[in-house]
């Protein structure tokens, strides 16, 4: 009787089991293995910065990016396949022109393809702008779930406008308001015409089954990662949940300074300033470097730059220190940090505002201009000039500006107060982005497609402008048929008068 109990005992629990694993596995909650895979044709450090942070969340990450661009990436990528794009031998000077070239590498490489297919990627990440009508397809093609990753401003309008996922937020006046929309119709169809239309007949001529046409080729996109932060800027409102904010995805505390470099900064009392800028400059940071105190009781100069830019022959100031390899944010993040110069983009702005220190601007385009009179607003930057004329300031003026602000305890205060308003927040950046790429993986399958934006949203607002404006029509359009009419018939009984003043001699 008990090994008959023992017997029927056993046959249940493994029964149990086998219902318990097969639910398990049936399970949508289940994680399914995530493997990523990082496409770019340009700005290659962005791309393996979130490359990089993927690959410390435990995912399998590989970098697809062009040769030219193969020096420009993260200096401590860990566990990151980079695979590297043939570079065209001819190369323009318009970048849809470029990305048109690398898109055919795309498809010529069988390399990639066979790579491609033993990686299995589940997911595909890209930027938008001049990469969608390539891409788009070849990643239907892959059997991946293509996922949008905006850089800056550019690309935001450009992602919302294609995929749905928010509403831009045009400020200023009417006639402003009015002037933007229009450039960016302009913009946005120039784009459409030169890249976007050869690029997806590039991919019908390799991808003769493609399932997809040009009008729908956003289909499949279900997820858009929003590189920037709402301290930065919010010139849109939200319209789901699958727009994700992960601007900061990266930011950490800083990590010590190679043995080398530390020894050479902490013999100055006054800090250091850290120089992120390109060699287009490299006149100015020395004569800074010049005019500012030297020696032990001076200030140090430490540029991120290749030393290639000077002649080996040249003799530097001696508080001017370049050095390549060692990551940014360790030098930004440095307790011997007083000041970083920069161009204020938008990943430099916010590792700069995460770690408090202060900045001076110096912007190439608008939106860099845009960005650095956001963070003087916030009190924690100095803008050099908004057209970035050389011959409009001088080395003077700058040294000037850096004495300022080391003077001042407002600017590294206010620094502070952003970095704590960045720092204190529920969860980190890095948590939302993995959690919403493994949330559109286990939910691929599904027929309904959820927290999708609505399609033709307009605001109460807007409905309440063009009712305003269809009565505003309305009344003007009776007033001018009254007077057309008046004035008809006033010329109408002149002539009559005139007609019976004749008959009458």
């Amino acid at each position: 009787m008990k090994k008959k109990m023992m017997f029927i005992l056993t046959y249940i629990w493994i029964c149990s089991s086998i219902f318990f694993v097969d639910f398990i596995h049936g399970s949508t909650l289940t994680a399914p293995p995530l493997s990523v895979l990082v496409i770019g044709f340009e700005n290659g450090y962005d791309l393996s910065l979130i490359a990089n942070t993927l690959s410390d969340q435990g995912i399998d990450v590989t970098l697809v990016i062009p040769e030219n661009i193969a020096d420009d990436l993260h200096e401590n990528l860990i566990d990151v396949e980079v695979y590297h794009l043939k570079d065209p031998h001819e190369k323009s000077i318009y970048p849809e022109d470029n990305a048109l070239k690398f898109c055919e590498s795309l498809f010529n490489d069988q390399e990639l393809s066979q790579k491609v297919q033993e990686f299995r990627a589940t997911i595909t990440l890209f930027p938008p702008l001049r990469h969608d009508g390539c891409l788009l397809p070849w990643i239907k093609s892959i059997d991946s779930i293509p996922v949008i990753l905006t850089r800056n401003a550019y690309e935001e309008v450009y992602a919302f406008e294609r995929t749905g996922v928010a509403l831009p937020i045009l400020k200023g006046s009417f006639w402003r308001r009015i002037f933007m929309n229009f450039a960016w119709r302009s913009t946005s169809s120039n784009i459409q015409s030169n890249y976007v239309t050869p690029a997806f007949h590039i991919a019908k001529k390799y991808l003769t089954n493609l399932e997809l046409s040009q009008d729908n080729l956003y289909s499949d996109v279900r997820l858009v990662l929003w590189g920037a932060d709402s301290i930065l800027r919010m010139d849109f409102a939200s319209l789901t949940q699958m727009l994700v904010e992960i601007g900061c995805h990266h930011c950490r505390g800083s990590q010590p300074l190679p043995g080398e470099l530390q020894k050479l900064l902490i013999q100055y009392r006054l800090g250091s300033i850290v120089v992120l800028l390109e060699e287009y400059y490299k006149s100015f940071i020395e004569e800074i470097a010049k005019k500012l105190s030297q020696g032990r009781q001076g200030q140090a100069v430490v540029w991120k730059i290749q030393e290639s830019i000077f002649d080996e022959e040249k003799k530097l100031p001696e508080n001017l220190y370049l050095w390549q390899n060692v990551d940014r944010q360790d030098l930004i993040g440095n307790g011997r940090t007083r000041l970083v110069l920069s161009h204020c983009t938008d990943m430099e702005l916010l590792e700069i505002a995460f770690h408090g220190s202060p900045v001076i601007c110096f912007p190439r385009d608008k939106q860099e201009s845009k960005n650095a009179a956001r963070a003087i607003e916030l009190g924690f930057a100095h803008l050099i000039d908004d057209n970035n004329d050389r011959r409009s300031f001088t080395s003077e003026d700058i040294t000037n500006f850096i004495n300022t602000i080391n003077t001042s305890m407002d600017y590294r205060e206010k620094a502070r107060r952003i970095s704590v308003a960045i720092r204190d927040r529920l969860n980190p950046a890095s948590d939302r982005l993995v959690y919403w790429l493994r949330y559109v993986a286990r939910t691929k399958g599904d027929r309904e497609r959820f927290l999708v934006a609505s399609s033709n949203v307009n605001t109460l607002y807007e409905d309440f402008q063009f009712f305003l404006g269809l009565c505003t029509g309305i009344i003007v359009g009776v007033l001018l048929a009254g007077i057309s009419f008046l004035f008809r018939y006033m010329l109408m009984s002149e002539k009559m008068r005139k007609s019976k003043g004749r008959y009458q001699r």
